[in-house]
């Protein structure tokens, strides 16, 4: 049977208001950002978080390496940047370097937000009241200028800026020529590293090699017993040199940092751990002459030398473990 016309009228009707309305919501979906064409991409952020550690590569013959630290600041092109790293009571911060060696650290700014790009310097300030003690007295530890003076950073939008300041006491401490009551604290010995791109170097020495022949020219043979650690393999064992500013031999190769070897009483082991080391490969040499290496001049081989070198790698945010023997 065929319907009426108006029933199909009607029929019609609903089925075009129908239409119109999926249309209209439609429309109202695109212009409220419905679809996913026309949505707005999120904001680049323009500030990023800085912390800032302290870390030690120590030296002989010093029981306290005390600096006291008042300030740092990130130089950038748009001004700078400055924290305050003094203590609750609002005086310089006193940290004692020889308290945070190898891998162990001590925080003085922590997730602060900055904002992001280029910073050419990050500066250091310290005060007249640091001191060094050593075997035969304590010295004034004098920084030039009081202020040390490292490298810059990249601050990247969103990405945690966590950097390490490294001090290398056995390149670092200085004894100046007619200034008897001073130890100088310069800033050659003194790194600044990102901390997502170091890793660690720790291992054992073979008493063996502590008890060679060579070490009898010392007195006791728990002391200047140290590992050299050069960037770099197939290196020429005759080049690896000690830690003079200024080889003789242009052709020397100097080591990237010193970590001392200690006696440990609980695994009757002689241990070393080095840490923040950017990751690459390396060459590990151990001496037990350390004690008679200055960091002012060229030891001959007669007087420093190695008895052992092995080849290894360090990645980023790992620990590498090796044996000299």
């Amino acid at each position: 049977m065929n319907k009426p016309f108006n029933t199909l009228s009607n029929t019609i009707q609903k089925t075009l208001a129908k239409g119109a309305f999926i249309t209209l919501v439609s429309t109202s979906l695109v212009a409220c950002g419905g679809s996913s064409n026309n949505s707005e991409q999120p904001a680049t952020p323009d500030t990023a978080t800085f912390s800032l550690a302290v870390s030690d590569a120590p030296v002989d013959q010093a029981s306290e390496v005390v600096v006291y630290f008042d300030s740092v600041e990130l130089i950038g092109g748009d001004g700078k940047q400055t924290f305050d790293v003094r203590d609750e009571n609002g005086d310089p911060r006193a940290i004692n370097l020889l308290n945070y060696q190898g891998e162990s650290f001590v925080t003085i700014v922590e997730g602060t937000e900055i904002p992001t790009g280029t910073y050419t310097q990050l500066r250091l300030a310290v005060t007249e009241a640091s001191y060094i003690v050593m075997d035969d007295g304590t010295y004034e530890l004098s920084v030039p200028s009081n202020e040390l003076k490292l490298d810059g950073i990249t601050v990247l939008p969103g990405v945690e800026a966590a950097y390490t300041v490294e001090f290398d006491l056995r390149k670092s401490l200085v004894d100046p020529v007619g200034q008897p009551n001073t130890i100088f604290l310069k800033p050659r010995g003194v790194r600044l590293v990102a901390n997502d791109s170091v890793g660690s170097l720790s291992g054992a020495v073979s008493e063996d090699l502590v008890l060679d022949s060579a070490c009898a020219a010392k007195a006791n043979i728990d002391e200047g017993n140290a590992v050299y650690i050069y960037p770099g393999s197939n290196l020429d064992p005759a080049l690896l040199g000690d830690d003079a500013d200024s080889p003789a031999n242009t052709n020397e190769i100097s080591p990237y940092a010193v970590a001392n070897v200690y006696y440990n009483a609980d695994s009757e082991t002689y241990e070393f751990v080095a840490g923040y080391l950017p990751a690459d490969d390396y060459t590990v040499a151990f001496t037990c002459l350390a004690l008679f290496d200055q960091p002012e001049t060229d030891e001959n081989s007669d007087i420093f030398g190695f008895q052992a070198v092995i080849e290894t790698s360090v990645a980023a945010t790992e620990n590498t473990s090796v044996t000299l023997q």
